[in-house]
């Protein structure tokens, strides 16, 4: 997920800034990066986009014309190539807005607000939400709630894999949402060919039936998803919440797991809206700990 977007005058002074997410970089690390990439820009060759990894955030960074650099902070495990792609295309946009502003540039950050029209456009990446879980489990009845086809692909196993983009509105910062449908014992028979995936997936959803023997097979696989998705990204939603006789609460699946669980039931004439809402509230809760929680792997 894109973090910050920053434009940096030669000698290093910050001209324009956009922040996206409710975690903030850290502003300590973002001056020492300032600091540094000033001192070295001039290695930067041709426009060439380079990068540098700092604690768990990795700076995409081109230099333009009359040195000034364009700097993307992302996630270390967001996939260079998309971020790349979108850093081309935000400096030749910036060029073609303020070209002659640059040349007599003399510190008013201000000439440069129309800008905030068009990048979040040009920036943002779609969310990339994977959804895996067993057989019956409303995998699909998750995506259907969303209009346009699927693309079906298969990955080297001939294992069908499921993605449907939608483009939405609602979700601060989030213009796509590129969703991917696994079965979870397809997925977990080839994780290797579905480790930058996972590693680069802003939500990976686990869907449960909330009954027991679902619970029981699923949990045999949580460790080894842990290892393979960022931290605070796997998350369980704990399905058919309706069927109250046979549903485990989504506190106890939560506790057994080790993991933050939402209760859902996609038989309710309000899913698809409580849906939409619940990726919301995934996204904003996703680096806040649950000090209940107690993982029993």
């Amino acid at each position: 997920m894109i973090r910050n977007f920053m434009v940096i005058m030669s000698g290093g002074l910050l001209a324009y800034s956009r922040q996206y997410g409710e975690k903030k970089v850290d502003q300590d690390l973002i001056s020492g990066f300032l600091t540094a990439l000033a001192s070295f820009s001039s290695e930067v060759k041709g426009g060439a986009i380079e990068s540098l990894v700092m604690e768990d955030i990795r700076f995409i960074y081109s230099l333009g014309e009359n040195d000034i650099i364009f700097v993307f902070c992302c996630d270390k495990d967001d996939l260079e190539d998309e971020v790349q792609e979108r850093i081309g295309k935000v400096k030749d946009e910036f060029y073609e807005m303020f070209g002659d502003q640059l040349k007599k540039w003399s510190g008013n950050m201000s000439i440069f607000r129309p800008f905030d029209e068009i990048v979040d456009d040009l920036i943002l990446l779609p969310l990339k939400i994977v959804i895996v879980g067993e057989a019956n489990v409303g995998k699909s009845t998750l995506l259907n709630f969303f209009p346009g086809e699927a693309i079906l692909s298969f990955d080297e196993n001939d294992n069908a894999i499921m993605k449907k983009s939608v483009e939405v509105e609602g979700i601060k910062n989030v213009k796509q949402i590129d969703f991917f449908k696994f079965d979870l014992d397809a997925l977990m028979n080839d994780l290797r060919f579905h480790a930058d995936l996972l590693k680069s997936a802003d939500i990976v959803l686990l869907v449960v039936s909330s009954g027991a023997s679902n619970i029981a097979r699923t949990k045999k696989h949580i460790k080894r998803l842990k290892e393979k998705v960022r931290p605070g990204r796997l998350i369980c939603l704990a399905n058919k919440q309706d069927m109250k006789d046979v549903a485990y609460e989504p506190e106890f699946i939560a506790k057994n797991y080790g993991m933050k669980t939402y209760g859902f039931s996609a038989t309710k004439p309000s899913a698809k809206d409580d849906f939409f809402h619940l990726i919301g509230t995934m996204l904003a809760n996703m680096f806040t700990p649950d000090p209940e929680m107690e993982s029993e792997d």
